[in-house]
């Protein structure tokens, strides 16, 4: 048979990604088995504006080899694919475009501005989605959603309207994150803390009649918000401050007296042990506030700028300007204490990186208390969802829940799900599914809807089951609900993960998953995390077409759920790995004129060579080992048991002790039988490594004879009609009758066996063409019977001319040795064979050049400066490396002795 020499990963990947599409194999729906168990997995659904990362292919990668293994293992399986409208981002992003043509939103209108944002959707929208074909992801394309779409809308409604209806959902007046440049208000999981240098201010207010003599000195990292104080809090323990409590200070700059109260928030250790209260303008002083009723003064308008309340020497300025102008007028009046550095969190929003302004606001909240208890005794009773790795999502997950305060949902943007409430003109609010439900509700059609939007979560929260029909009652809702599996980056697990499960709780009464593996990052060669503003990111894309997108795959199975350092060389390593196999399989093809697929040959156990029993055997413990891996999710086990069987054991090893019968040059039953019994054990190993590697298996399985003739029963039965291809078969399992213990122990030995002699060669650098005699002692007879037994496979492997075996060791003393297990030992006579002088002083030269190695790591490992702060990966690598070079040493050190 005809086959390339070399693999041609772009074709393959064009080639047959389309014909899987277009043949409906990730359809649900090819499994014709009405008793087939269910496995849905649905995808964390992309920002409609981003292309792909790594990150997102880490994710895809891992979800798509879960997805073609329940597949081919018989389940019904939907993997559903879809994407976030992403409010702010996109917003921003069409604002933009906006820009450039010197335009702004306000200019189209809402109406305008929506539409101008389906059109650039329609435009751009679809990027990522095509980028997931690319990546080889077995999605249903047929059930692809987006957050807007009509049903998912209609989710939304339906959810916020019962909600609002059950009382988890009001209107009211609370303290909010706001940013200030996408003028809208952030859950707290929007905002991030961010650790900056900056000053710390002393200001003295004056008591009140004391003359100027008596001050109370307050510490701000914010002196423009003194402006809008409406208290100083001190703690009522504190001795320092406890005659000044019920009195009042002269705040400067205003005109205002404000009192001094006592507050068991004040920690009377930290700064002066007295607090400026600004209620409208920080949480904390909200809090405070709220308890002893304080007047809130909005100092600050919806764009940083002050307002009239604070003075007329600061109106329309910005909030920084005002910070300066506050010291300098301080300063001024001798009531500023001191200004020193200090470092402190600040909080920023996560979308536009400016910091947020905390503002007391009219807004939408959800009441959490309630789905959150049913979402913590979920776990606490049946351990659900079942956290990969548990430590330390479990706790974690569980810690935010105890602590869970109300939900802010609404967004002062345009783009996203519109708020379903309306207000009439006397005031009041009619919360309902459509405009003409609130009509009937209010009895009158003079009615506006709330401008706001809701929070992007908030539809994303309803994934699970908003993607499967709901709230109608659908067969996908019905079929495959609650999900199998979620698959997500440890970032959202509290912005997603938990919302998800709350709402699925509350409105199906029932998880929407029961597993959730947390992906660890992609970070790159130096350990950062990439971004875009450090330019270190890598295009997955990129990577594909130089290395392959099997390769690329094989990189992110084995990171799995660590953090991974991005390696080009790793990438390259895997692509390697991809034509080691390409080559074995087209050896065999090249001689696989007249051979057949076929299994009925392992049930004649006596009649096969050790070699081939010793193959089936490995491979039914890797089949065991594969789907024990991946049903506790750890990705890379699976990846180093299917890369050393393909590498080791199938290339290395068996392919080259098969050669001689595979490729003899007569035509014969028994050349026909060794081609066959090769491809048979290829078929089934490309079966264990498709869910990793579709495209190369796919490519190589369909050149197989048999697999695509009509009628073939190479398919799974829950497939039997559908057209060939490798990712409808049956995933293998593991045959425990088909496992010979003492095949792989005798097999062991022989692979030892050879492998010392090999190392001896290269060691002493004993040209290949030399023929060697191979010299072996062994007490144990039936070691000595192994051993004979495979004598032409031990030598024609081993470069031997002659191979001696016997009880005792019995070798000339200029002889290089080794030890084999059993106690047996292995001489390899040297007499002719290389220059004994030349020979001890190049391995001299190589046992100091390695000793200098060894000392230097030892030195580096008890440094402490390097075991106690380099990560625990790189001390334990280091330690191998030391151990490794000592083995070296030691060899050599025999080596030199065996040459006198």
């Amino acid at each position: 048979m005809e086959i390339p020499k070399q693999y041609d990963s772009r074709q393959s990947e064009q080639d047959h990604y389309a014909r899987w599409e277009a043949e409906g194999c990730f359809k649900p729906e090819a499994n014709r088995d009405p008793e087939a168990p269910v496995f849905s997995i649905a995808i964390p659904p992309p920002n409609v504006t981003g292309n792909l990362h790594l990150g997102h292919a880490l994710q895809h990668t891992l979800m798509d080899i879960l997805a073609r293994h329940k597949r081919m293992s018989g389940y019904k399986t939907l993997w559903l694919p879809g994407t976030d409208h992403a409010g702010i981002s996109t917003q921003l992003m069409v604002t933009r475009q906006l820009k450039g043509e010197g335009l702004t939103p306000q200019d189209l209108g809402r109406e305008k501005f929506i539409e101008r944002v389906w059109q650039w959707k329609r435009e751009y929208g679809g990027v990522i989605t095509n980028q997931m074909r690319r990546e080889g992801a077995s999605v249903d394309w047929s059930r692809e959603r987006f957050t807007m779409d009509a049903g998912l809308s209609r989710a939304v409604r339906e959810v916020f309207v019962r909600l609002y209806e059950a009382g988890f959902i009001y209107r009211g007046d609370r303290m909010v994150n706001w940013d200030t440049v996408a003028q809208t208000v952030l859950s707290d999981l929007e905002v991030e803390k961010k650790t900056q240098k900056g000053k710390l201010t002393y200001l003295r207010y004056p008591v009140t009649g004391s003359d100027g003599q008596e001050f109370i000195v307050v510490a701000t990292t914010r002196p423009e918000t003194m402006l809008g104080d409406t208290a100083v809090a001190v703690n009522a323990d504190d001795e320092r401050y406890k005659n000044l409590i019920g009195k009042t200070i002269d705040l400067p700059l205003t005109g205002r007296q404000v009192p001094i109260i006592a507050d068991e928030y004040v920690d009377p250790t930290f700064g002066t042990g007295a607090v400026k209260i600004t209620p409208a303008h920080d949480p904390n002083d909200y809090e405070i506030g709220e308890r002893h009723n304080l007047p809130h003064i909005v100092i600050m308008d919806k764009h940083a700028h002050m307002t009239e309340a604070a003075g007329a020497d600061f109106v329309g300025l910005d909030r920084f300007e005002a910070r300066e102008k506050v010291i300098t007028r301080f300063d001024e009046l001798g009531l500023l204490e001191k200004n020193e550095d200090y470092e402190f969190a600040i909080s920023l929003s996560e979308r536009s990186k400016v910091p947020i302004e905390p503002l007391v606001m009219t807004q939408w909240f959800c009441r959490m208390d309630a789905m959150r208890d049913k979402a913590l005794n979920l776990m606490r009773d049946e351990g659900l969802p079942r956290f990969t790795p548990e430590n330390p999502y479990g706790k974690v997950y569980t810690e935010w829940l105890e602590n869970l305060r109300d939900w802010t949902i609404s967004r002062q943007l345009w783009w996203g799900h519109q708020i379903p409430a309306w207000f009439a003109e006397d005031g009041r609010v009619f919360v309902a599914r459509t405009y003409e439900e609130a009509q009937a509700q209010a009895g009158t059609d003079k009615l506006t809807q709330d401008p706001d939007v809701l929070d992007t979560w908030f539809s994303s929260a309803l994934w699970s089951f908003s993607t499967l029909g709901f709230p109608d009652d659908t067969e996908d809702l019905r079929t495959f609900h609650p999900t199998s599996v979620l698959v997500t980056a440890r970032d959202i697990v509290f912005l997603w993960v938990s919302r998800m499960v709350m709402t699925s709780l509350e409105f199906l009464d029932e998880p929407p998953f029961r597993d959730v593996f947390i992906t660890g990052t992609v970070l790159d060669k130096n350990g950062q995390r990439m971004s875009k503003t450090k330019g270190n990111g890598v295009d997955p894309l990129d990577v594909f077409d130089k290395y392959g997108v099997d390769a690329t795959r094989l990189v992110l199975a084995n990171a799995g759920a660590t953090d991974t350092r991005w390696s080009d060389t790793q990438v390259e390593s895997y692509r390697n790995f991809a034509n080691k196999i390409w080559n074995a399989a087209r050896f065999c093809l090249m001689n696989s004129e007249g051979a057949t697929i076929g299994y009925d040959f392992v049930r004649h156990k006596n009649e096969l060579t050790l070699h081939d029993r010793w193959c089936v055997t490995r491979l039914n413990k890797v089949a065991g080992q594969v789907n024990d891996s991946l049903s506790r999710y750890q990705f890379h086990e699976a990846v180093y048991a299917l890369y050393h069987f393909f590498w080791d054991d199938f290339c290395d090893w068996y392919i080259e002790l098969s050669k001689r019968d595979v490729s003899a040059p007569e035509d014969s039953p028994a050349r026909r039988e060794a081609v066959s019994r090769a491809l048979s054990i290829l078929e089934v190993a490309l079966r264990l490594l498709h869910p990793f590697m579709p495209y190369i298996t796919e490519d190589l399985w369909r050149r197989l004879p048999g697999t695509l003739d009509a009628g073939s029963t190479v398919l799974h039965p829950a497939y039997s009609d559908s057209q060939p291809t490798i990712m409808l078969t049956a995933f293998p399992v593991a045959d425990k009758l088909l496992i010979d213990e003492a095949a792989e122990s005798e097999m062991n030995t022989v692979i030892e066996l050879i492998s010392r002699v090999r190392t001896i060669r290269a060691e002493l650098n004993i040209k290949p063409s030399e023929q060697l005699t191979v010299i072996v002692g062994a007490q144990d007879a039936n070691l000595r019977q192994v051993i004979s037994t495979n004598e032409a496979s031990i030598k024609r492997l081993a470069r031997a001319s002659e191979l001696k075996v016997d009880e005792r060791l019995d070798a000339p003393r200029a002889s290089a040795r080794a030890v084999l297990g059993g106690g047996a030992e292995v001489a390899v006579p040297l007499e002719g064979l290389i220059d004994f002088e030349k020979e001890r002083a190049r391995l001299s030269r190589e046992m100091e050049k390695l000793s200098g190695e060894a000392e230097r790591g030892k030195a580096q490992l008890t440094n402490p400066n390097f075991a106690g702060r380099a990560p625990q990966e790189k001390v334990d690598e280091l330690k191998a490396k030391v151990a490794d070079t000592e083995q070296r040493i030691a060899g050599l050190k025999i080596m030199v002795e065996a040459l006198g």
